[in-house]
């Protein structure tokens, strides 16, 4: 699953297993056996990358729905992603 920047898109690792519940998100990193967890917002974030939406789009859907500013919202989703990088949940690939 990819969604589509400027100059990059991520895919998420097909060692990733997600479990979405009211709270938030539990991924589950398969080939290294570790479990990860993250809020609402995270689960938001993670259900805009499985279904390739924009950053932009994702960004203006948290502002909206937490009623918090989008400079906010981009700066959370930024946060986030690079998070996700560091464990090796989603893959960042340049642009062809």
């Amino acid at each position: 699953m990819k969604y589509q920047t400027s100059d990059f898109t991520f895919t998420v690792n097909s060692e990733a297993a997600a479990s979405l519940h009211d709270d938030g998100i539990v991924i589950l990193h398969t080939g290294r056996g570790c479990l990860f967890s993250a809020n609402r917002i995270g689960a938001r974030i993670w259900r805009g990358i499985e279904q390739q939406m924009p950053l932009e789009t994702i960004a203006e859907q948290i502002s909206s729905e937490y009623q918090i500013d989008l400079t906010s919202a981009r700066e959370h989703t930024d946060h986030f992603l690079a998070q996700l990088q560091k464990q090796k949940l989603i893959l960042r690939e340049a642009m062809s």
